[in-house]
């Protein structure tokens, strides 16, 4: 078989269906990069915003539902972990070329290019992340990409690797000063990749990978999750001016528009900087502490 656009619907599907059920978990082991407790919440409101875009697209082909789900997942982002998902569909889109059936080969190109897009997307990559379950998924996808003809057991085979390179992330985090739980944004990509075994037909044996729940990070002086849809500029140049203000900045997108993400104090700073190099069209400010 080969996965066309409906298979990539239905994959955004059946993860909002499992992250309705895991996102309270998530919450309660997010650490990183702050233990705010909100990474399932954010992570689910990305993907049922994007699901409800592509709900109704009758198009079947994988290149046209992959645009959808880029453009729609950019609009919705919520959080960091939000964001960088929504850039790996950005960069699966990109993978995709075309194509409106996807095979094997095909589909580790897309995982290959998502995860590449994923890391140009964050201001200072940390290893133990969202980040390091996309790029060991996309590795292990180009790797057996010769071996397997069959789509389901490929994709079975990437969710498996997944999860564990998703088992490593304790100690990953534990280097850099978090506390050794499972981080929670990998997590929520295993749970992405769950759904796409479940889209193509499987189903995934066993219980999931599981953490302990954390204590919330104290903090001197209020920090703000913010989140700006700006229309001009580039990204290295919106980097730049986040990076002025705060940490944890990631920024996406595509054709002009990009969303920035950004932890600082100083929201109404970053919005102002923001404003001289484009024009911000939406933003979220929600206090971390």
């Amino acid at each position: 078989m080969k996965v066309n656009g409906e298979h990539l619907k239905r994959a955004i599907g059946e993860t909002v269906e499992i992250l309705e059920e895991e996102k309270t978990f998530l919450n309660d082991i997010n650490v990183f990069p702050v233990a705010d407790g909100d990474t399932g919440t954010n992570l689910y409101l990305t993907l049922k915003g994007t699901w409800e875009s592509v709900l109704d697209l009758e198009d079947y082909r994988a290149n046209i539902v992959a645009q959808r789900v880029a453009e729609a997942s950019l609009l919705h982002a919520k959080g960091n972990s939000g964001v960088i998902l929504s850039q790996f569909f950005w960069g699966f889109r990109e993978g995709v070329d075309g194509k409106a059936e996807l095979g094997v080969k095909d589909l580790a190109v897309a995982f290959g290019t998502g995860a590449k897009y994923a890391y140009a997307a964050v201001a200072n990559p940390v290893e133990g992340t969202i980040l390091t379950v996309m790029r060991e998924a996309a590795e292990w996808s180009a790797r057996i990409a010769q071996r397997f003809n069959d789509v389901r057991n490929f994709m079975t085979s990437v969710f498996q690797r997944a999860v564990h390179a998703l088992e490593r992330t304790p100690e990953l985090l534990a280097r850099i000063g978090k506390p050794a739980v499972i981080d929670s944004g990998a997590y929520g990509f295993t749970l992405f990749l769950e759904g796409f075994v479940r889209a193509v037909g499987r189903q995934v044996k066993g219980k999931r990978v599981r953490g302990v729940r954390v204590e919330r990070e104290g903090g001197e002086g209020e920090l703000f999750c913010s989140n700006f849809l700006v229309t001009g500029g580039s990204p290295d140049v919106l980097k730049s001016i986040a990076l002025r203000y705060g940490d944890s900045v990631v920024v996406v997108g595509s054709n002009g528009v990009f969303k920035v993400h950004v932890h600082t104090s100083t929201p109404e700073e970053v919005e102002k900087a923001l404003s001289a190099v484009g024009e911000v069209t939406e933003k979220k400010v929600e206090p971390i502490w």
